[in-house]
């Protein structure tokens, strides 16, 4: 190879690395401005807007207990959570997607009430969405048999052959047995986020989303991510996913540590990751951070009996309440937003 050639390859490496260079630059520059303007305009976040969600209601009983069922619980607990917030947070606008024993919107299809939940929330441009339920474990509905006794029985057996044979009559002990329900095991408290994997279909969605304003200009909130060279499209939509899945984990720790502090057992922050999971649709169709929390499994009596009590859902209510007061301190100091991995996930 001649001297030529050699200066053309040499210079061709260098053009290429420059460019190479240039693009890491331009990204990295690209990232921490997004980050600074990221993190002042989430300096002056705030609640406006809440709605609670009531899960379950009317036709969809949801899980059941010996004496109520879920949609009525998670209704009473909410309507407490509400009149609570009404009192303590004036300021903010409180909204239900349900306040009696009906589905969301007076549906007849639990489907429809679903999607019917997540658009209600984000045509009113909520802030926040905490939707409220109640657990069941397999675990906490096992039967079992126990011998309570004998019995006598009897029966017949064939002595002889063809035309000869002949019935012999017998008889012989038997067990009895009695079916019961095994002492319910499973107990406690949890709260969902959507998983961090799904949450490039929220963000997909956040650019329409006012709780998006929040964070970034309205203008490059919109359709302009669509027009942004892809490198810094992918770092708006991650931060954008950052922001829906911090927010979120910390309202829920919050949620959890606030229930531990009053004495239940906290199962702690879990990611809803499986398409089937019933709560996956209003975690990720709604346009701002939310939550969903299991206030406790209703097959369990001694919780089903403290979560029917006006006793218990005071303290519930209050739980819930003193962490989103805690949540709405972080808006105003991004630097306490929860980075911590969550319990788990939901896979089954």
């Amino acid at each position: 190879m001649d001297m030529e050639n050699l200066i053309v390859k040499k210079n061709t490496k260098m053009l290429h690395a420059s460019k190479n260079l240039s693009k890491f630059v331009l990204t990295a520059i690209t990232a921490l401005l997004i980050l600074g303007l990221l993190t002042a305009n989430a300096q002056k976040s705030d609640l406006k807007t809440i709605v609670i969600d009531p899960g379950h209601g009317g036709v969809d009983v949801g899980a059941g207990g010996k004496y109520t069922r879920e949609a009525m619980l998670s209704l009473e607990i909410s309507l407490k959570v509400r009149e609570l917030l009404v009192k303590e947070l004036p300021d903010v606008k409180i909204l239900m997607t349900r306040d009696k024993d009906i589905l969301p919107g007076n549906l007849s299809n639990k489907d429809a009430a679903l999607k019917w939940r997540a658009n209600f929330a984000n045509e009113n441009n909520a802030d926040l969405f905490v939707s409220i339920h109640l657990n069941s474990s397999p675990a906490n509905q096992r039967y079992e048999k126990r011998k309570v006794g004998t019995r006598e029985e009897t029966y017949y057996v064939k002595s002889g052959k063809g035309s000869k044979a002949k019935k012999i009559k017998k008889t012989r002990t038997v067990p009895v047995y009695e079916r019961y329900r095994s002492p319910a095991t499973v107990l406690g408290t949890q709260t969902y986020v959507l998983a961090s994997d799904w949450y490039k279909g929220k963000v997909a969605s956040a650019g329409r989303s006012s709780a998006i304003q929040d964070y970034v200009d309205a203008d490059t909130a919109t359709g302009e991510l669509l027009q942004l060279d892809p490198v810094e499209a992918r770092i708006k939509a991650q931060q954008y996913a950052k922001y829906f899945f911090q927010k979120s984990l910390t309202l829920a720790t919050y949620v959890e540590e606030e229930f531990a502090t009053i004495g239940r057992n906290s199962w702690g922050v879990w990611q809803r990751d499986w398409a089937g999971a019933q709560g996956i649709y209003v975690l990720s169709a709604t346009q701002m951070p939310s939550i969903l929390i299991e206030t406790g499994f209703i097959d369990h009596p001694d919780e089903e009996e403290y979560l029917m009590s006006p006793e218990g859902q005071e303290e519930m209510a209050r739980s819930i309440i003193r962490a989103i007061k805690r949540y709405r301190d972080v808006l105003q100091n991004p630097e306490k937003l929860v980075e911590q991995p969550t319990t788990g996930s939901e896979t089954d």
